[in-house]
């Protein structure tokens, strides 16, 4: 549900948005519709026959049981989630309410066993959150006091047969209220979001130590953060291919931070939209290039039908808007996730819906292909019935936590999902003829499959292994036009670049790709001068000048050379990350002509939130000695450090 702004770590203001919505979500959570389903007693397994299952309706959804708030422990609903133990196999729902955290053991997905109650750290609160890493759950509580993290062991649940009453391993109260609770599950980071700190941003943890987390960090540079989702990125987009990507629902915008870094996070963009309501929660396709995003009042405020927002992230700087799928009801959305080709929404009174993404490129033309209406009195907008879903269990179930009815699993039948194979580009390659190589391609699989690669147009001397390591020593110079392909058997997907072998140019640049894995050839001063194969611009590696930590001064590599016969361009190719201004921290490169003593700024002073790789050039004169400096200046400044990238420096 739509959160409160915090403008700082010790003042609480609602934004006048969230303060009008306050009353009209307490209202809702508080009580039941009078004309709500309230059962008494858990439900049966009923399959959805003629648009109905045991009264609710329903469209390829089969109700698989069905527990009131009333025997989970009480209170209303509010947030939930799963967990599916490795090493048993059995699935839980866990789901927060006003009053505590329930766990239900779902295994037997017709006969579920309530395990027990883990009460609110305070008092009681219309809004709990919580998120599942690594076998613990982590809590968070808005508008309820210091109620800070809890932090419980679900193994503890091996084992229980009868409801207990559980305390919580520890409990976390560097802040007090918290809306919202993200974890990247590649990473092990926890992510608080829209706490009383952090001026209402993240809030970052190291989840290392499961039991204990450790702060490392606020991305707070926008603001209030109502929730985010956060991934190791592998989309469209090569420059952050491998980095952290955090996208952020911050009320007026979606604001996409490379976090990395999480002492020095890097805005990307921030975005926002005509008729805007309340930019609530969001989550990535498979294949990262769309983000789907839901608004929470635009229903209200604007009396449409539901409305799913579609961007093309193809840049993460420059997200596009490419238009809204509108639902059959007018219900409000409130939480959105994508599982394969499909998006798993609650859209609150309008209950459970699930929207096939085949078209996902034209959203006005998707489609819906499911749904199991938690609260039959209507469909209308406001601020009742489902507000979470899990859909990610191995057996296909989806949990569905409702405000007023408690919990309902139940089983999708959606047929045959369409499997998709993304294949991450690598950008276009420049190598050196006679110099091995070494490029990994990316891809996945909708379905999870294994994947088999194969490529076409490869330099000679260059070939792909199954999966998908290209590799070898190029025998001739040229461009050739690449195609690298991966098969799950049933499914592929292709991506294209082109790959550039240049001549050996003897007498000139020495280890000019840093291939060489140190920085010989070159003169290094400074603060901080390293090689790194974290994102080159090709091969394994390029040269880092400054760290991902403060540094103090300019840190320098240089290389004196003559140009060789038949030579007249420099090139170099750059990355910065300054976060910063030119004033303070900056990367430049220069170019003296020893000769004649001028000397060519070949890069001028560059600060950049994340360049990503650029390309520089510079005339020579062959028989002359030149002196190429490349620079990266940091200013000692705590949260904003500088650090250049520099790779394939060439000449042609």
């Amino acid at each position: 549900m739509f959160g409160k702004r915090f403008v700082s770590s010790t003042h609480i203001l609602l934004s006048p948005l969230a303060a009008a919505l306050l009353v009209l979500g307490t209202a809702a959570t508080a009580a039941a519709s009078p004309t709500a389903p309230k059962p008494k007693v858990a439900q049966a397994a009923t399959a959805c026959v003629g648009g109905t299952a045991a009264g609710f309706a329903c469209k390829n959804v089969d109700l698989q049981s069905h527990l009131p708030l009333s025997s989970i422990g009480g209170g209303s609903g509010s947030g939930g989630w799963g967990w599916t133990d490795s090493t048993t196999g059995k699935e839980y729902a866990i789901a927060a309410r006003s009053n505590g955290t329930a766990f239900v053991d779902i295994t037997d997905s017709v006969n579920p066993v309530y395990l027990g109650n883990l009460p609110s750290a305070t008092g009681t609160s219309s809004w709990r959150e919580l998120n599942v890493y690594n076998n613990t759950v982590y809590v968070v509580s808005d508008s309820n006091g210091q109620h800070g993290l809890q932090v419980f062991d679900l193994t503890r649940l091996r084992g229980v047969t009868s409801p207990q009453t559980f305390s919580a391993n520890s409990r976390n109260t560097d802040f007090g209220a918290a809306h919202t609770v993200t974890v990247n599950y590649d990473t092990g980071y926890l992510f608080v979001n829209g706490s009383d700190t952090c001026s209402g941003g993240p809030r970052v943890y190291n989840l290392a130590n499961r039991l204990a987390p450790s702060f490392v960090g606020c991305v707070s540079g926008d603001g209030y953060t109502h929730d985010a989702q956060a991934v190791v990125y592998h989309g469209p987009d090569s420059r952050y291919t491998n980095k952290e990507i955090l996208v952020a629902s911050n009320e007026d915008t979606v604001t996409t931070w490379d976090v990395t870094t999480k002492t020095s996070p890097v805005q990307l963009s921030r975005v926002s939209y005509s008729g805007y309501g309340y930019v609530h929660q969001g989550w990535f396709t498979t294949d990262q290039r769309y983000f789907l995003e839901d608004d929470e009042t635009d229903e209200v405020n604007n009396a449409h039908n539901t409305y799913t927002y579609v961007w093309d992230m193809t840049s993460l700087t420059s997200p596009v808007l490419l238009g809204h799928f509108t639902g059959p009801t007018a219900a409000s959305d409130h939480n959105q996730y994508v599982k394969g080709n499909y998006s798993f929404q609650s859209d609150y009174k309008a209950g459970l819906r699930i929207i096939d993404l085949t078209n996902v490129a034209t959203p006005a033309s998707m489609t819906e292909a499911a749904y199991f209406d938690t609260y039959p009195s209507n469909n209308s907008n406001g601020y009742a019935g489902t507000w979470n879903n899990y859909p990610y269990y191995p057996s296909g179930n989806v949990a569905v936590f409702d405000i007023q009815g408690g919990l309902f699993v139940v089983h999708p039948n959606l047929g045959t999902p369409v499997e998709t194979v993304a294949v991450t580009n690598p950008g276009n390659q420049t190598t050196t003829v006679n110099t091995a190589v070494s490029l990994q391609i990316s891809a996945t699989d909708s379905a999870g499959k294994p994947l088999t690669f194969s490529a076409t147009g490869l330099p000679a001397g260059l070939s792909i292994s199954g999966s998908g390591l290209i590799a070898g020593t190029p025998t001739a110079t040229g461009t050739s036009n690449v195609t690298v392909t991966a098969i799950s058997g049933t499914a592929n997907g292709s991506a294209s670049f082109t790959w550039t072998v240049s001549p050996v140019v003897t007498g000139g640049i020495v280890n000019g790709g840093f291939e060489n894995g140190n920085l010989s050839g070159w003169t290094a001063t400074g603060a901080s001068e390293t090689v790194t194969v974290s994102g080159p611009h090709s091969g394994t590696y390029a040269a880092m000048l400054g760290s991902t930590a403060i540094t103090n001064g300019a840190s320098t590599i240089a290389q004196t050379f003559t140009a060789p016969t038949g030579t007249t361009t420099l090139g170099l190719w750059y990355d910065v990350v300054c976060p910063d201004t030119v004033t303070y921290d900056w990367a430049t490169a220069t170019l003296k002509d020893n000769t004649t003593g001028t000397t060519t700024t070949v890069l001028a002073k560059t600060c950049v939130a994340d360049s990503g790789w650029v390309h520089k050039t510079a005339a020579i004169t062959a028989g002359r000695s030149y002196t190429l400096t490349l620079t990266s200046r940091d200013d000692d400044y705590v949260g904003d450090p500088t650090y250049t990238k520099y790779d394939d420096v060439t000449l042609s």
